[in-house]
């Protein structure tokens, strides 16, 4: 293939995406109980999906946008057949209380002094970890509700975990399960209750062992003279107040850091033996394989955000804490805020802000109820009818995938995570807590362009295997981040310029003025490497 005028025009497309600008205003709001014609079908499953395929586009249009974000929140993914075979064949989805009792705190491994026996058992636990992100890929660029998927992407960063820790490689794929199910209660608190009360988001944030020094297990560990089961942990606390609810401007201090850190203290996972069993621990109460245990717990008197917590409480005033920061007028605005530079842009309106952040103090926290003003708005349409915001590297792969692919089965899940990596940004591999940034100015550069123009010719020469793999050994997270695992070889989707150009929608005229040069596989490149299709 010829791809001297796609690399030409390639400066061209960066100066296009860097000074596009905001979307024009003026435009009507949305009748959001209308059906949404196609160009706007196609703009709302780029914005709320991952791009549109065929299919989707024929159910968007049967679909108004209030029922399109409805079944986004409550709705449920379909699969092809084969995915969802794949995905049951995945380490992940095997019945996480098996493997728990195998490979989890506490786990009776008598093999132990053994080399090899070790080693396998630190293949098998890296293997979970990658299976669950191979499990979330496929179920984002497959699913038949891909506003389901790309909501649920939006909450998994916002309460962000890092497969590859400790047993968090055990946990990530059961915590997806916990923050979907959450997410279909169309309340932000439900989501947030899921998230910390997970042993995954304890493991993560280090929060499992954290001990008051005069609780049983303080003392004990004092008496040992074991001061790593010693102390009070700070960082879910902080990242609960900083990150998940009020926002780092929210109003708190550090003795409220410190204050949240002792009433958490006690929160943790459940272990088959040792300290955090069940079994002669009076008043522990497991939730999944979620443990509060009393015997690390500070029972004393605290006071958080101005609020007293009496002595003698226990999971009672953890409970309260989380209603307290889920329904906080701090925590309203910045959830607000995020949606808002997720779904519209990095600077929206403050009066737009404002509307939902009332709407979610009037709701009680629904989602669908904050989203109402946002999907209302002027801002909200005139962005669907001139999309100028650059997709994030996650949302730019698999839209390139769908399109490619149109709606036969993307299933090579080591391709679609090795090129993710590559990009920048993996489902559930975001180190920090802060989770992948939302922000245009994060991820539009030349060397991003270039990535994606590099993945563009690629997939139009049929030399990026989207449809099938045929890998037989999963490979470490961090094999993947180095780029020594590449992704499975495999069978090319046979993308169809006609599919890819009604996917994308109608091109400037800088872009057809460049297609019209242009034949056969070099349009396709173009059209996947153009502003057109790069925006959302």
């Amino acid at each position: 293939m010829t791809t001297l005028p796609l690399l030409r025009l390639f400066p061209a497309l960066v100066l296009v995406l860097l000074f596009a600008g905001s979307s024009r205003l003026g435009a009507a709001p949305l009748d959001i109980d209308a059906h949404m014609d196609e160009a706007t079908a196609r703009a709302m499953l780029a914005r709320l999906g991952y791009g549109a395929t065929p299919a989707s586009l024929a159910a968007g249009t049967q679909s108004t946008p209030r029922e399109y974000v409805l079944r986004a929140i409550s709705g449920t993914s379909g699969l092809p057949p084969v995915i969802a075979a794949q995905i049951q064949s995945l380490p992940s989805s095997l019945p996480l209380e098996e493997t728990w009792k195998r490979l989890g705190p506490g786990a009776s491994r008598p093999g132990l002094k053994n080399r090899d026996f070790r080693k396998s058992i630190r293949l098998e636990l890296e293997q979970h970890a990658t299976s669950a992100v191979l499990g979330r890929l496929l179920m984002m660029a497959n699913s038949d509700n891909p506003g389901h998927e790309a909501l649920l992407s939006f909450w998994l960063n916002h309460f962000s975990v890092y497969a590859p820790k400790s047993d968090v490689r055990l946990l990530a794929s059961d915590y997806v399960r916990a923050l979907d199910e959450a997410m279909k209660a169309d309340s932000f608190e439900a989501l947030l209750r899921a998230s910390f009360l997970h042993p995954a988001m304890q493991v993560y944030l280090d929060n499992d062992n954290s001990t008051a020094p005069d609780s049983p297990v303080g003392l004990a560990e004092k008496a040992r003279k074991n001061s790593r089961g010693i102390g009070i942990n700070e960082n879910l606390a902080r990242e609960l107040l900083e990150l998940h609810t009020l926002g780092v401007d929210g109003g708190y201090t550090q003795d409220d850091v410190q204050n949240l850190a002792r009433i958490i203290t006690g929160a943790g996972t459940y272990a088959l033996n040792g300290p955090d069993a069940v079994a002669g621990n009076p008043g522990a109460v497991r939730i999944g394989l979620f443990l509060f245990n009393p015997k690390r717990h500070d029972f004393s008197a605290k006071t958080l955000l101005g609020t007293s917590f009496p002595a003698g409480e226990g999971l009672p005033e953890i409970e309260r804490t989380l209603h307290l920061l889920a329904t906080h007028p701090k925590t309203a605005r910045f959830i607000s805020l995020k949606l808002a530079r997720r779904f519209l842009g990095d600077n929206p309106p403050s009066h737009l802000v404002d509307a939902m952040a009332s709407q979610f103090l009037r709701s009680g926290g629904k989602i669908s109820e904050t989203l109402l003003p946002l999907l209302s708005s002027e801002e909200f349409a005139a962005s669907l009818r001139a999309p100028a915001r650059f997709k994030e590297p996650l949302d730019y792969v698999l839209s390139v995938a769908r399109a490619a692919c149109a709606d036969a089965p993307v299933g090579n899940d080591l391709f679609l995570l090795a090129t993710a990596v590559d990009m920048g940004e993996a489902p559930l591999m975001r180190s920090t807590p802060d989770g992948y940034s939302p922000l245009e100015s994060a991820w539009l550069s030349p060397a991003a362009m270039a990535k994606r123009t590099r993945l563009a010719i690629n997939v139009a020469a049929g030399r990026a295997p989207l449809a099938q793999g045929n890998a037989t050994r999963l490979p470490a997270l961090k094999a993947v981040s180095s780029g020594r695992a590449t992704g499975a070889k495999g069978r090319a989707c046979n993308a169809e310029p006609g599919t890819v150009l009604r996917v994308t929608g109608p091109l400037s005229g800088t872009t057809q003025a460049a297609a019209t040069r242009l034949s056969g596989k070099d349009n396709m490149a173009l059209l996947l490497a153009s502003p057109e299709f790069m925006s959302r």
